[in-house]
């Protein structure tokens, strides 16, 4: 199966075939159409360029098929450290080399001065750690208001050491979005939370696509 058969439009097929990934992997063929098809996914698969892929590109696409009319942040990508943010966000802009779509970074170790302008514009897709954005948020520089899709790498991490502020930032995400979690295992704790964030009201979306774990 190549990425063409998973609907994905050319600039991010060029992209990926130039970055050496020119036919996807079992976890992309499971993971990309269900992100495509706007459900909620939880994943189960340990850390790699092959997890950051699976995200990336279905979200892009989708970024660059839906253009709302508002001006404020439309992705929003939280991990557990600042490496791990760099490394989303490396990610982002290689897939992003033939798509006009914005991007940033948020995370301990870079001025406010540098962050503070771009957030004043529209963005794409916002990649941070935790406790940086809430301190943005708490100092009124970002809405999460208009937030399309959320995604939280290293569920498992994050629930572990920013239960609290994990749970913040989700209250002021608006109902209506798309849930991508990605974990290196599924707990109970992990499947707890995804069960609170995927339940809209209506109906429980919850797809585990891939599991590498027996």
């Amino acid at each position: 199966m190549s990425f063409k058969n998973l609907n994905l439009i050319n600039p991010i097929i060029r992209a990926a075939t130039e970055a050496g990934c020119p036919m996807p992997t079992e976890l992309q063929i499971r993971v990309i159409p269900q992100i495509l098809n706007g459900k909620d996914v939880l994943c189960c698969i340990p850390r790699g360029t092959e997890r950051l892929t699976s995200f990336t590109m279905p979200v892009l696409q989708a970024l660059k098929k839906n253009n709302p009319d508002h001006n404020d942040t439309r992705v929003l990508v939280l991990t557990s450290t600042k490496e791990t943010a760099m490394e989303i966000e490396e990610n982002f802009k290689i897939y992003t080399k033939y798509l006009p779509l914005s991007q940033l970074s948020v995370y301990e170790g870079i001025s406010n001065g540098t962050q503070l302008s771009s957030l004043r514009r529209r963005l794409d897709v916002l990649i941070a750690t935790p406790e940086k954005l809430m301190q943005l948020d708490d100092q009124r520089h970002i809405s999460l208001s208009k937030i399309e899709v959320l995604i939280v790498d290293d569920v498992e991490i994050l629930l572990k050491n920013n239960r609290d502020i994990l749970k913040r930032l989700i209250g002021k995400l608006p109902v209506k979005r798309q849930n991508v979690l990605f974990s290196a295992v599924i707990s109970q704790e992990v499947s707890t939370f995804a069960d609170k964030i995927f339940d809209d009201g209506m109906e429980i979306k919850k797809t585990i696509a891939y599991s590498a774990v027996s």
